[in-house]
């Protein structure tokens, strides 16, 4: 049981460490960062220095060894984010990892189960799960405010005249489903759950690499959602979900929203909702919550839904024809 402020530590310090790391800093009565590391120890040092973190190291492994952190927050590349899980998870180190949490499905059930024989908390970082303004919306979804769901429309597409190396590098799980793609597909699972079918069409390049695709999902109890993602078109980044009764609509960048619009017989309403910071606290606030509270699950960002996504993720780079290195291999510690 962690009773003093819970230690932190980072494996990687790019951007999305560095705002995960600014953000902790708004829980620094309950949280600290102790310890981080990265591929080269200078990067590692420049990183500590601008963070106040006493430790800091060229080696996931020596920090794991250090003894300086309760738990572990990855913000590798997605495919080193298996491997750096489960030496935490397996040296009882609380793991909270960027999404996707892994490559695969298999790679996840694997996490998961050691999680469990370590009896060490385990969880994904879809951050948009625990944004306040998601989670209002998904509570009036559920109080049944515009009837039962029958639709969901969801994308997530960008374009930049020079994109990341690694988005269009297939050995480091490139591509627009990954990185995009899953956040359009979350929503669409937590408005209408798993579906009973999926459809998925794609456009890649010669390197085997997702630029666009689209997916449709399929209810047996009738809804059906549509899902877009991509590399080559600036989208308008918006969810809604619909009913017999309105509809409820997340706005440009719907993963990390400041309101969400409901619109009923009684016309449309804006629904503000106080937010702060960059929304990455919330997601650590409710790690470190599970933490004290015992648990190896972070109730809002639950174990089958990480498996579930990663599921769907696997079927649907297996229709568009993605493939990564290791797709087919056996898993070993």
């Amino acid at each position: 049981m962690v009773v003093d402020r819970v230690r932190w530590a980072v494996v990687a310090t790019g951007n999305i460490s560095t705002s995960f790391t600014r953000d902790l800093k708004l829980l620094a009565d309950d949280a600290v960062v102790t310890a981080v590391s990265s591929r080269s120890q200078q990067n590692a040092d420049r990183f500590a220095a601008e963070f106040g973190i006493e430790h800091s190291y060229d080696d996931y492994r020596r920090l794991i060894e250090s003894g300086t952190v309760d738990v572990i927050y990855i913000g590798t590349p997605h495919p080193q984010h298996y491997a750096v899980a489960r030496a935490a998870l397996q040296a009882g180190i609380a793991v909270l990892c960027e999404k996707p949490v892994t490559l695969t499905a298999k790679q996840a059930q694997d996490l998961i189960a050691v999680a469990a024989e370590h009896n060490t908390l385990f969880a994904e970082a879809m951050w948009m799960r625990t944004n306040p303004v998601i989670q209002a919306m998904f509570a009036e979804l559920h109080n049944g405010v515009i009837g039962e769901p029958q639709q969901v429309v969801a994308d997530f597409a960008f374009h930049k005249p020079s994109l990341p190396a690694r988005l269009l590098d297939p050995a480091l799980g490139g591509g627009s489903l990954m990185d995009g793609g899953i956040y359009p597909m979350t929503f669409a699972y937590m408005a209408l759950g798993r579906p009973a079918e999926i459809k998925a069409v794609g456009s890649l390049n010669d390197d085997g690499v997702d630029l666009n695709v689209a997916m449709a999902w399929r209810y047996d109890s009738g809804p059906v959602a549509a899902i877009t993602c991509g590399l080559r078109s600036q989208n308008p980044w918006t969810a809604s979900v619909s009913g017999p009764e309105g509809s409820l609509q997340l706005p440009h960048r719907f993963h990390h929203p400041e309101y969400y619009v409901r619109s009923t017989a009684s016309g449309a309403e804006r629904i503000d909702v106080p937010t702060h910071g960059l929304g990455y606290h919330y997601e650590a606030a409710a790690v470190m919550q599970a933490l004290r509270d015992g648990l190896v699950e972070v109730p809002s960002l639950p174990h089958a839904a990480t498996v579930g996504i990663l599921e769907l993720l696997d079927e649907t780079r297996r229709q568009i024809g993605v493939r990564y290195p290791g797709d087919d291999d056996d898993l070993s510690g």
